[in-house]
């Protein structure tokens, strides 16, 4: 019983504070999906009172368990999300200095440091990544080139060894993704006509996908138990099939498309409740 009791005393002192920190996240997330669903929903007057409370039981959550990993890469995707993206950086790289390999934290800062015009430090970490795919397979070979190749056109760094990337990932795999990497590799070094053979494909896969599951959406916003979460990953969903449309629309301007242009860019409001710029990759 006494050794019983000494386990469960250090396991209290060492468990409890995470423990502890982790009910304040849960009514942190809360929160953060309250502000979501009122952006989706037009009720903006709550969502910057919800962020705020959202960021402060992160903080609560911080305050019992200053080194949680969780907790951190919370807190550093909420900044992303709210634009604070330096404060977003020093999250991610102080994770990064314990976890130099881990996916999810080299993904994110790539995204960070794109969104600070940082492109070749966002190439530098993509470079990382499929280094780690070549000896783990983790992630999958033709996924980590196009993530390579998709850095590389964000930035409009190297994009000859982008498209020979994107295409090495396409011979194995057909996938819209790649198709919309390639075509805004095109975009980038100005050919046009080769963006709109490939854009147009990845875009009309995604309206097809979109139809046969048109039902199926219906009937998830009759019977989810929570609404909100349905909604809000729904607009997650969308965003990479926006990001598509998106660069379509910028295809057809170049081209003198107006009306095209004008309608993919309808179409990526639909899709996130928002137009797409520079930010939208």
């Amino acid at each position: 019983m006494l050794v019983t009791g000494i386990f469960l005393g250090f396991y209290a002192y060492w468990e409890a504070p995470a423990e502890i920190g982790r009910w304040h996240l849960a009514a942190a997330r809360e929160f953060w999906r309250e502000a979501d669903y009122g952006e989706i929903q037009g009720n903006l007057s709550q969502v910057s009172e919800n962020r705020q409370k959202a960021f402060a039981k992160l903080e609560d959550a911080l305050t019992w368990s200053s080194e949680e990993k969780s907790f951190l890469f919370q807190r550093a995707q909420w900044k992303l999300d709210s634009g604070q993206y330096e404060e977003a950086l020093l999250d991610n790289n102080r994770l990064l200095e314990r976890f130099p390999d881990e996916l999810a934290l080299l993904g994110l800062r790539a995204k960070i440091f794109h969104l600070l015009g940082r492109h070749a430090e966002a190439v530098k970490d993509a470079e990382h990544i499929n280094n780690l795919s070549k000896t783990s397979g983790n992630p999958p070979r033709a996924s980590a080139l196009n993530e390579l190749a998709y850095a590389k056109a964000i930035g409009k760094i190297d994009l000859d060894s982008a498209l020979q990337e994107i295409n090495d990932a396409l011979e194995s795999e057909k996938h819209p993704a790649f198709l919309d990497t390639r075509g805004f590799i095109y975009y980038q070094m100005g050919k046009y006509e080769l963006a709109l053979k490939d854009l147009d494909p990845a875009a009309e896969f995604y309206e097809e996908s979109a139809r046969t599951h048109a039902e199926l959406v219906r009937l998830h916003r009759r019977v989810t138990p929570d609404i909100r979460k349905f909604e809000i990953e729904l607009r997650q969903q969308n965003e990479p099939y926006a990001v598509i449309f998106y660069h379509r629309a910028l295809v057809h301007e170049k081209l003198g498309h107006a009306a095209a242009a004008a309608a993919d860019r309808k179409r990526v409001r639909e899709l996130i409740g928002r137009d797409g710029d520079e930010k939208l990759f």
